[in-house]
């Protein structure tokens, strides 16, 4: 009989270093809990053995993986909140529970029982814990030859360290797999958005134009650009779309190659904008929208439409005086399909720019948390250079100096065009 129980005891710690070989081995957690599953209920001779991990956000123990049968029903009726039922308390408690009788017991929920048709009798329940976090629970379920002894307590005891530390090794690999992931999607972002948004505009004798974007995440959704159209005019759109980071920068290219369609199509900026936004109204997702600003130059008669969706007003540079154009013609593009934008006709005179700028400009904080706004901006271009790349570099260094060290939140972009 002792020959027995030595060579029992030699096969259940053949079995337990074979979990500890699957720590090291194996960071697929699917495929983890599954063995450690099925080695742990051979180990404690049991009918099946569950394990239930612990949701930190809802604060809930979730039925995960099971040796036995039963175990889709189970994925589809169990998840205990903290204190509920056998598994709730041991994780409430962090202590371990053996039961003879689980229907002797006021924790145990008959009600899954019920559901999946299978009886269970008796019970291990012990808490899967890395350093006092909580990971899990691990429960074994029937003793195939009766009931649980203290032996078998312990010996479970001994078990479930190596388990959840197999499960937050692979709960930190995936996290690692889903950073890069997430850097390779934002690299592939920002490749795409770059290779959208022009390095210079179009040369033309008379005018100059300059352009320079800082977004405050690695992608954002400001953009810009300068297009000639077929017939000599030069269209010049900024614009900021709703939402930030890798989604909106995604929709930044399509947003530009639907406004050069329909740039090649030609008619005032505001026909251009109307069409445009009549086209986003069709594929944009619901609560999402562009604000934006359309100037199509004609270098021959120094004339440049405005048409204006529900964006920021350029600023005019004057020498003798700086004024914002009207506000915008109608609301953001994307929102309303059947809209009529308007377009404002002005002429630019030598010496004179246009600045369209995107509010990362005027709502960068300081170190206070102090905006800039409209009323200093203005107060900067009073003193600003006569040329457009001279004054893009002035403006930068006031609002970076302005900004210090404070975190910014929005993309700051800045067009300006200006007339020799």
């Amino acid at each position: 009989m002792e020959q027995l129980d030595l060579l029992k005891q030699n096969e259940r710690l053949l079995k337990a270093l074979e979990i500890n070989q699957l720590i090291a081995g194996e960071l697929h957690l699917a495929t983890l809990l599954k063995q450690v599953m099925s080695l742990t209920q051979s180990i404690m001779e049991s009918e099946s053995c569950s394990l239930f991990l612990y949701d930190e956000k809802s604060d809930e123990l979730v039925f995960n993986a099971c040796s036995g049968e039963n175990e889709d029903q189970l994925k589809e009726i169990c998840r205990l909140p903290m204190g509920s039922g056998i598994a709730g308390w041991c994780a409430e408690h962090r202590e371990t529970v053996r039961i003879a009788d689980v229907y002797d017991d006021p924790r145990f929920e008959v009600e899954y029982d019920r559901q999946t048709k299978f009886t269970t009798r008796n019970m291990i329940s012990a808490p899967l814990l890395v350093r006092s976090k909580l990971i899990g629970v691990c429960q074994v379920i029937n003793h195939q030859h009766g009931v649980f002894s203290e032996s078998d307590e312990k010996l479970l005891e001994s078990l479930v360290p190596m388990v959840a530390i197999a499960i937050d090794n692979a709960h930190a690999h995936q996290r690692l797999l889903d950073r890069e992931l997430f850097q390779h999607d934002l690299e592939l972002a920002k490749s795409i958005q770059d290779s959208f948004l022009p390095a210079l505009p179009p040369e033309m004798d008379g005018y100059h134009a300059g352009f320079h974007m800082h977004s405050a995440f690695d992608v954002g959704g400001d953009f810009y650009d300068a297009i000639q159209m077929p017939d000599q005019r030069i269209a010049y759109i900024i614009g900021d779309i709703s939402g930030k980071g890798v989604s909106a920068a995604m929709i930044m290219s399509s947003i530009l190659s639907d406004i050069r369609m329909e740039l090649s199509y030609g008619g005032s900026a505001g026909q251009i904008l109307s069409r445009f936004n009549q086209a986003l109204c069709q594929k944009i997702q619901s609560g999402m929208f562009v604000s934006l600003v359309l100037m199509v130059l004609d270098p021959v008669i120094h004339r440049l439409e405005v048409a204006n969706a529900g964006h920021l007003p350029p600023i005019h540079i004057h020498h003798e005086r700086i004024w914002q154009h009207g506000e915008a013609s109608g609301p953001p593009a994307g929102i309303v399909s059947d809209i009529q934008y308007d377009c404002e006709v002005i002429s630019l005179e030598s010496g004179e720019m246009v600045l369209l700028y995107t509010d990362g400009i005027t709502e960068a904080r300081n170190e206070n948390d102090e905006m800039i706004g409209i009323g200093r901006l203005l107060n900067w271009l009073d003193d600003a250079p006569a040329s457009t790349d001279a004054c893009i570099e002035y403006l930068n260094d006031c609002i970076s100096h302005y900004t210090g060290n404070a975190q910014q939140s929005d993309d700051i972009t800045l067009l300006m065009l200006g007339r020799d």
